[in-house]
């Protein structure tokens, strides 16, 4: 079976099991692309932002227990507000990588400031040399988040989960494992991949050079969740139905250069 594997490390407890199973074909990608990758049958099952589940209902479905989560910090989905220029802004670059960030952070600006910015979607490599000028205000995804580095005295550095959490008191679910509505699939190998990551996870963490590995193990165990709570739950359908408000389900509001 072809599996769409997210690139990022925040994904391989759930991914090991099938990138290492010759059983399944792996095909690495960003969220957002494997969405289409499914959509085309391209792939049997992939790893999908939690919004485009609700965006295809009507074509897929999704296994709710297990998925890419966060309660109080995720620190891989950052917001870069620049403090020396007007705010809020009326356009925010962000990552083209994942489009459930791109749709918490116009929930968040609505929550907070009563206003949804334009969203330019870009490269995370051109949202980086944007950092570096210290122009605009910017948001990362996945390990373009976790390894970035910028000027404090021109850019403050929140974390989406911990805004979330601070503005719903609920967890937040980023991504879900999802397949065709008539596939012919048990689900409960998602549950059992996750079994087989966590066993694993301190040989995905041993395996992961570019980051500290006291850093990969907070994050893992303190920071991220694999499996859904009443907060998650509540925190998703809080989710899904600002997105409906806002008009998010329909269209991405977003443009691209």
């Amino acid at each position: 079976m072809r599996v769409g594997i997210v690139k990022h490390v925040n994904a391989r407890p759930l991914t090991l099991y099938f990138e290492e199973n010759q059983g399944f074909e792996g095909i690495y990608d960003h969220p957002s692309q494997l969405i289409q990758d499914l959509l085309a049958r391209k792939v049997d099952f992939a790893l999908v932002s939690s919004i485009e589940v609700l965006r295809h209902s009507d074509q897929l479905d999704f296994f709710s227990e297990v998925g890419v989560f966060a309660g109080k910090k995720v620190r891989s989905i950052l917001f870069f507000k620049n403090s020396t220029e007007k705010f809020p802004p009326e356009t925010v670059y962000t990552d083209s990588g994942s489009r459930t960030s791109v749709a918490l952070l116009q929930c968040l600006f609505h929550l907070t400031y009563k206003t949804i910015p334009k969203v330019v979607s870009l490269p995370a490599a051109e949202i980086e040399e944007l950092l570096s000028s210290g122009k605009g205000s910017h948001m990362l995804f996945g390990d373009h988040a976790l390894l970035s580095k910028t000027d404090s005295k021109i850019f403050e550095t929140i974390d989406l989960a911990s805004w979330w959490f601070e503005k719903t008191e609920l967890y937040f679910a980023f991504a879900f494992w999802a397949y065709p509505r008539q596939a012919n699939l048990n689900p409960s190998i998602f549950k059992q991949a996750l079994d087989y990551g966590k066993k694993n996870l301190t040989r995905i963490i041993e395996k992961e050079a570019r980051f500290p590995k006291e850093t990969l193990e907070v994050y893992f165990t303190q920071e991220l969740i694999f499996e859904t709570n009443p907060l998650v739950k509540k925190g998703f359908l809080k989710f899904s139905e600002l997105c409906d408000e806002l008009g998010l389900l329909h269209h991405t509001k977003t443009e691209s250069f």
